[in-house]
């Protein structure tokens, strides 16, 4: 089984925002919950008798299991904190069970095995998980639609300076075939010489 887990707040983002304005944002960790990823776990946890499952719940563990972007073995860096703290809250809940647990009924949940898991967890950040997600498919961009005033000016009503613009083309084009044309007997200096000339002058 995989012992990994992640910290999700219960605590609505709205709801902490106003009680860090409020000055009353110090320890929130009450207000997360520490879920297992792999839901054979959790599955023990609830085959395991009652007061196992209470030192879970006490401690601030949730007895449902959650599907995780993180990488096994690891935990995002901003959860270290709250990661300590459920696990110092489960380290003294079991202290104070006075060894009654030890002859209950885990339900297949390895307590040695959770912890070597937590203790060689790898902290990764949160960068790291955003470069793992498959980039956006780019969307073509559209161009604006000319507004009706500008459509009637195409041709009809074009200013000036476009119809320079497409006149200036018809003339180069018709001038290039002349020079092609006349050009076609003499050598390919001449030729790229005359071409040349009419680049200039254009």
């Amino acid at each position: 089984m995989n012992y990994d887990f992640d910290m999700h707040s219960i605590l609505p983002l709205a709801a902490q925002r106003k009680a860090r304005l409020a000055g009353r944002g110090g320890d929130l960790s009450g207000q997360q919950i520490a879920l297992f990823r792999d839901p054979r776990v959790v599955e023990a946890l609830r085959r395991a008798d009652p007061e196992v499952q209470e030192l879970f719940l006490e401690s601030g563990f949730g007895l449902t299991s959650w599907l995780s972007n993180v990488p096994e073995g690891s935990f995002r860096s901003s959860e270290s904190r709250a990661r300590n703290r459920v696990i110092t809250r489960f380290a003294a809940n079991l202290r104070r069970s006075s060894g009654n647990l030890r002859n209950s009924d885990w339900g297949g949940f390895e307590l040695s095995a959770f912890t070597d898991s937590y203790l060689s967890a790898q902290p990764i950040a949160a960068q790291a998980l955003d470069r793992d997600k498959p980039e956006p498919v780019p969307q073509p961009r559209r161009s604006p639609r000319p507004e009706p005033r500008a459509r009637r000016r195409r041709f009809g009503g074009v200013d000036g300076l476009h119809k320079l613009s497409a006149i200036g083309l018809i003339a180069v084009a018709y001038l290039l075939l002349l020079t092609v044309w006349y050009s076609a007997g003499n050598d390919r200096d001449r030729q790229a010489a005359e071409l040349g000339h009419m680049v200039q002058m254009f």
